[in-house]
């Protein structure tokens, strides 16, 4: 997976206190970030906002850490997870190997780069912090008035050695003492041992005002470096968050979570759709295919399902995939695209640009039923989108799906036979048995029905919007698949499969998150 490495965190003098230096006296080209306090602690208000000047930092309970919790918070480790700066960027890098790291509620095994609207959260259930990299007038160190730089410089440079600081002086303390002490039994001897001292002190201002020179001179080639790179970034070289973009199941069967029998689900089956989706081109009003180099067209495959009251419902991600695609995809799409022709329109979709928009077209049918879409007839929330910097003056939209946003739907005119429970969906008890139904792998209904799955709640109720679950017993193409309940015999639909985490755990986007 694209950023990934095995690279522990390591607090550094250079990533402290050399780059706090570095804020204070050369501010200008410095890039920094916030970090903005969703819970309210003993050390920081909820909606507080922590400028970070430094190039590494620790996050935790511990009182050497930059960004500090309270002991109220027991899921916070002592030292829960660091942030570096890697060249331009920023990545977070878990340090407890009991509590977990999440960014916008995925966990991080080693490390992941951040990108500005992330959401970082300490443990699931635990304190959250929102990741936000300012903006023009706004982005370089300099922008921080000198008076906050130096508060900052004490609070994020010197914290981790404040303890070395405070032996240090206790020495320093002694020694003068001692040689206070020796002055009254040998003035002159002491002159002498001081007029040494103080030679010494010349000569380390005299070297340390070599290497800040040298540091400086490493630091414009770095900066120099830093632009070059930019330059040469492609359009499409952009680190995302990891969003798993299909997910289904190993086949699987049972009884219901009320213990009724799984055959009582085959009604339901002339009503669950298999996707085949198409990247196509919107430029002046005609849809243009995106076609590859292997002669077929650019897209994926999912699972889809029509409703009681006309709706067709399936995953946000499943109509507009290309804003969930890691900048790894991206570029491998682009890579597989028949000739510039077909780059160019989709670079321009991505981008928004030269009045072209990526559009789907979904094409859906069951063993008895067939549907012709695209993506622009779907409803779906925006609340989960933003814009990412690219280069080159350009940006493309990126969605995350969190907090249950991963749905969308169509109004086709004609009624299934599925009966939905929004509410239901909303309280379901912890340890439910759900069936889950669809097209893993492109198992296309052409060869029969659909495959059964299945999975349980892993808590009560909704959390951040979402059904948690695990013992997940289903695999990639599900996505945007009905979940069944078995309310005291009568199965019901309450949720839409959205994404997985590790094997066998996963997250479902209840029906009544839909608007």
């Amino acid at each position: 997976m694209a950023g990934r490495t095995t690279q522990r965190y390591s607090n550094t003098l250079s990533g402290s206190v050399g780059a706090g230096m570095s804020s204070l006296f050369k501010p200008g080209g410095r890039r920094y970030y916030i970090l903005e306090h969703r819970e309210t602690s003993k050390y920081h208000r909820a909606g507080e906002s922590q400028e970070i000047i430094v190039d590494n930092i620790e996050i935790g309970r511990d009182t050497h850490c930059q960004v500090r919790y309270d002991e109220a918070f027991k899921t916070v480790s002592r030292h829960h997870a660091g942030i570096v700066k890697d060249g331009d960027r920023w990545k977070i890098i878990p340090i407890s190997k009991t509590n977990s790291t999440l960014v916008n509620g995925r966990p991080v095994r080693t490390e992941w780069f951040l990108e500005n609207g992330d959401e970082i959260q300490l443990s699931v259930g635990g304190p959250r912090l929102g990741f936000i990299v300012p903006t023009g007038k706004r982005s370089t160190v300099a922008s921080i008035g000198l008076t906050r730089r130096l508060s900052l410089f004490r609070q994020q440079a010197l914290r981790p050695y404040k303890t070395a600081i405070a032996a240090l002086t206790c020495v320093l303390v002694l020694a003068v003492g001692g040689l206070v002490t020796w002055n009254l039994w040998q003035k002159h001897k002491y002159d002498e041992e001081l007029a040494k001292f103080a030679q010494q002190i010349t000569n380390s201002e005299d070297m340390l005002a070599k290497l800040k020179e040298k540091n400086a001179d490493l630091e414009k080639q770095i900066e120099d470096a830093a632009v070059e790179q930019a330059r040469l970034d492609s359009l499409l070289k952009v680190k995302s968050r990891p969003i798993h973009k299909t997910v289904v199941v190993r086949q699987g069967g049972g009884g219901g979570g009320g213990g009724g029998s799984v055959s009582a689900l085959q009604q339901y089956e002339g009503d669950i759709f298999f996707i085949q989706a198409a990247i196509c081109a919107s430029y002046e009003g005609k849809l243009i295919p995106l076609q590859t180099s292997g002669g077929g067209t650019l897209g994926w495959t999912a699972t889809g399902y029509l409703l009681s009251d006309g709706r067709f419902v399936t995953a946000k991600h499943c109509i507009e995939g290309w804003k969930f695609d890691s900048a790894d995809a991206l570029e491998q799409q682009l890579d597989d695209l028949k000739d510039d022709t077909y780059k160019a329109l989709f670079l321009s979709g991505l981008t928004g640009s030269n009045g072209v928009e990526l559009v789907s077209v979904i094409y859906a049918r069951s063993p008895s039923k067939e549907l012709t879409l695209n993506s622009t007839q779907f409803r779906t929330t925006r609340s989960d989108e933003y814009r990412a910097d690219v280069g080159e003056g350009k940006s493309i939209t990126r969605a995350t799906g969190a907090k249950g946003s991963d749905w969308a739907y169509a109004n086709v005119g004609q009624a299934g036979s599925i009966k939905a429970d929004a509410s239901l969906s909303s309280q379901l008890p912890a340890g439910s048995r759900l069936e889950v139904l669809g097209y893993p792998r492109g198992h296309s209904s052409s060869s029969g029905s659909c495959l059964y799955g299945s999975c349980q709640t892993s808590g009560r109720g909704l959390n951040e919007g979402l059904i948690l679950i695990t013992g997940k017993n289903y695999e990639h193409g599900n996505s945007g698949g009905p979940v069944f309940y078995d309310d005291n015999g009568t199965f019901k639909a309450v949720g839409i499969v959205s994404f997985s985490v590790y094997d066998n755990m996963g997250g479902i986007t209840p029906l009544y998150n839909l608007k």
